[in-house]
């Protein structure tokens, strides 16, 4: 009975019936978006999970991702939370669906899925967190400060470092990460791990720019970047060496003060005065060794721009292994770019010769098949049979229709229309090879509205001072040097990291605090200790299903009938 006592808050939770996988799903399904910073609302999850948790206190055990208590006016109103609240809007849609989830589970994770979903970790995730009243709210004051410690004045040393930056690598040493128990290996992998992702923004923090070239996806560039390029502290009115302005895409608000990658600045400045002296022409269309059809990409990541000109606005990006339909090909020198069927055009073979996408096969009409959205301006004809013959019609420009069948025919690719209305099992032209696709395919999560240019994507990187004491602090910098060099490594002990940061103060973790000591509830490869009487986590369980295996192992071990 005392052991049964002591499982409460997860009997609870296993009687709420929440189906994890399910919430996953959900989760995916709301993970991209045109509408949000680089097309992905990721960053912004794994910001809320870290912040969520980064509040805990090993000596009292309070704070900590298991209560969910940033939804209470004084933790929210943290300024290290400034745009929090978009995130927990963002998760409402999932929370309503699974009645029995708990905020506290939702906001973990969310970021555990918007990780794996980036190409980082996978990271088991174990449930049983509960929702706190507002007396559990943790005040301002336990999150990083990007600043704190450094000296008011603007003064340097000889190596380009703000004064009282011992302070500020004191502050991140003790004030946060040793508070949650943290040594210097963990830290610099949550940190570096975090910051791979997102961007600052002058309206919330006051610091401005990302940290990476893309940060919608795992790597090591934020520590390979740090180490490797040459950086220089920025005001907002600093006047930079050239005797240009701070980019506007990293410059950070009044009063504040941050670094930018002044390699990256110098690389910009070098491609601005380029421009102009060669015109991007198009020499051929349709590539022999090329041809339109399904291609993967092959590359870590690349862009997806507006048009073909390599100098036009990004509006996404696939990355490696990311399939797609290229509808129209066109080669410009020795660059050869791909119309997606999606929308945007992209790099197959990039201007150095390099092949960026390999074909994987031809057209696949099933795969066609699903909603459209007509791009020319004129609109797009309808006939009714695909042969150009008899014209019933035209679709408006920016209307959308839903096509049941694809058809192939001389160069010409038609879509059978499937909208009930006056022109259903008529044929919409979709692409002409001569002059290019007249269409998009519309994509969940990638352009159910139409995709606009992606802001801040001139290549400008940044970090703050709290972020640079990594690079100068020797303690810090030894892990720094090797995730520099060792992705797998980084990616190994930052997903490590941030589960543990994710189950501080959480009943079933080696860092629960004082005063729990209650079993999790966990998912179908939980990374929970056995106990005697407890399945280890990725057994199979003896209960029958449905049934928490938790619970029935306790109830045949105490025959109590539960």
């Amino acid at each position: 009975l005392q052991r049964l006592a002591a499982m409460g808050n997860q009997v609870a939770c296993c009687k709420s019936g929440v189906d994890y996988d399910a919430v996953r799903a959900d989760l995916l399904g709301i993970m991209n978006s045109p509408e949000w910073d680089d097309g992905s609302y990721a960053p912004l999850l794994i910001r809320l999970a870290w912040h969520s948790s980064g509040t805990y206190n090993r000596y009292d055990g309070t704070g900590g991702s298991n209560g969910a208590t940033m939804r209470h006016a004084l933790e929210a109103s943290d300024p290290e939370n400034a745009g929090l609240a978009k995130a927990r809007e963002h998760l409402e849609s999932v929370k309503r669906k699974h009645k029995g989830l708990s905020y506290a589970d939702l906001w973990i994770l969310a970021a555990y899925v918007a990780i794996e979903h980036t190409g980082g970790p996978e990271i088991n995730f174990v449930g049983g967190r509960v929702d706190a009243p507002e007396m559990s709210a943790i005040a301002p004051g336990r999150l990083p400060g990007a600043e704190k410690g450094l000296d008011n004045e603007w003064k340097l040393d000889d190596q380009g470092r703000m004064q009282g930056w011992e302070k500020l690598a004191g502050h991140v040493r003790h004030d946060v990460f040793g508070r949650m128990g943290f040594d210097d290996l963990e830290t610099v992998a949550l940190i570096a791990g975090g910051h791979v992702y997102g961007r600052c923004h002058p309206e919330h923090s006051g610091y401005a720019g990302a940290w990476v070239e893309n940060p919608t996806l795992f790597s090591n560039e934020y520590a390979a970047d740090m180490i490797g390029d040459e950086w220089i502290a920025v005001k907002n009115d600093t006047v930079m060496p050239d005797g240009g302005s701070v980019p506007e895409e990293v410059r950070p608000a009044p009063g504040k003060r941050q670094y930018i990658d002044y390699t990256k600045y110098k690389e910009a400045q070098a491609m601005d005065n380029k421009s102009g002296e060669a015109v991007l022409v198009a020499t051929a269309d349709n590539v022999e060794e090329y041809p339109p059809g399904r291609y993967m990409c092959t590359s870590s990541w690349v862009n997806s721009r507006e048009l073909p000109d390599i100098e036009s606005n990004v509006v996404a990006r696939f990355v490696e292994g990311q399939e797609l339909t290229i509808f129209s090909v066109k080669r410009f020198g020795t660059a050869v770019r791909g119309r997606a069927e999606r929308g945007g055009w992209v790099s197959i073979v990039g201007s150095g010769g390099k092949e960026l996408f390999a074909r994987v096969g031809d057209f696949n009409p099933k795969d066609l098949q699903g909603k459209y959205r007509a791009v020319l301006s004129d609109g797009i004809p309808v006939f009714k049979s695909p042969d150009l013959q008899q014209k019933s019609g035209s679709l408006a420009a920016n209307s959308e229709f839903s096509v049941n069948e694809v058809s192939l025919f001389f160069g010409f690719m038609y879509g059978k229309l499937s909208d009930k209305g006056p022109m259903q099992g008529s044929w919409a032209l979709l692409v002409d090879r001569s002059t290019g696709p007249f269409v998009e395919k519309v994509f969940q999560g990638w352009n159910e509205t139409p995709r606009k240019p992606l802001a801040g994507q001139t290549g400008h990187q940044m970090m703050l001072a709290s972020d640079m004491v990594l690079l100068w602090d020797s303690g810090f910098r030894k892990h720094l040097e090797v995730y520099a060099e060792d992705e797998d490594k980084m990616k190994e002990d930052f997903g490590k990291a941030f589960k543990r940061l994710t189950e501080l103060g959480c009943p079933w973790s080696k860092d629960k605090g004082p005063a729990s000591d209650v079993m999790p509830v966990a998912d179908q490869q939980s990374s929970v200790p056995a106990s005697d009487s407890l399945p280890a986590a990725g057994q199979q369980s003896p209960a029958p299903a449905g049934k928490c295996p938790y619970l029935a192992a306790l109830q045949e071990s105490t025959k109590v009938e539960l």
